[in-house]
């Protein structure tokens, strides 16, 4: 039984910091005495990018179950900060949310013939395609697991500076995205998360973590 390469392990790279590590200790030794092993694995449906699959598994007890998965490539969220401060965010009209939601750019890796896209490669040009503005400098702030309960989608997120528009040959959003500009004070989008007004989960976690490293003192 072979896994998509959508599928990946969590983290488990030291950090220096005994106190962490100690955590990170825990969690492999919890990763081998917790599995749930897949013995075998259904597609039930395959869409344009995701595939859901049912697996079977056996727990550590013994005591077989099925868990429904949807296997999604992964993607990218980018934090565009300019020099001013702002945070270029989009709206978007999101059907399972019923309502436009204030986000941070992103999109999902394209796969082509089983490899799935470099981030940083996919991040450049989810940047440009949907605010229109170019990046000269990409830097990789860590990543998440959007809903680990049932999806594989990991989002690695991006700070992009040194920001300028594209010209005529900026490339364009998908034909079914109809996006807006909506440039904020990083601090006011911080506020934005806090006030319920930001109810995309990318994008919380994504504000709240380039917001630590600003009030930490730096870019």
């Amino acid at each position: 039984m072979t896994d998509s390469p959508a599928r990946r392990k969590p983290r488990r790279t030291p950090t220096g910091q005994p106190a962490l590590d100690s955590i990170l200790s825990d969690l492999v030794r919890a990763d081998s005495e917790l599995e749930d092993r897949i013995v075998r694995r259904e597609p039930i449906y395959r869409g344009r990018y995701m595939v859901l699959e049912r697996d079977a598994i056996v727990r550590p007890d013994g005591a077989e179950s099925w868990r429904d998965v949807v296997v999604h490539p992964g993607a990218v969220v980018i934090a565009p900060l300019d020099s001013q401060g702002r945070l270029i965010l989009v709206t978007q009209y999101r059907v399972p949310a019923g309502g436009v939601l204030l986000e941070l750019p992103a999109g999902t890796l394209d796969v082509h013939d089983g490899v799935v896209e470099d981030s940083t490669v996919a991040a450049h040009r989810e940047l440009e395609e949907e605010t229109g503005y170019r990046a000269g400098r990409m830097e990789p702030l860590g990543g998440f697991y959007s809903a680990p309960g049932f999806l594989t989608e990991y989002l690695s997120l991006f700070l992009a500076t040194d920001l300028w528009l594209a010209g005529a040959d900026r490339l364009s959003p998908d034909e079914d995205e109809r996006i807006r500009i909506v440039p904020l004070d990083w601090r006011e989008a911080v506020l934005a998360v806090e006030a319920g007004v930001i109810e995309d989960a990318k994008s919380v976690a994504g504000i709240l973590r380039l917001a630590r490293r600003l009030e930490a003192g730096g870019i």
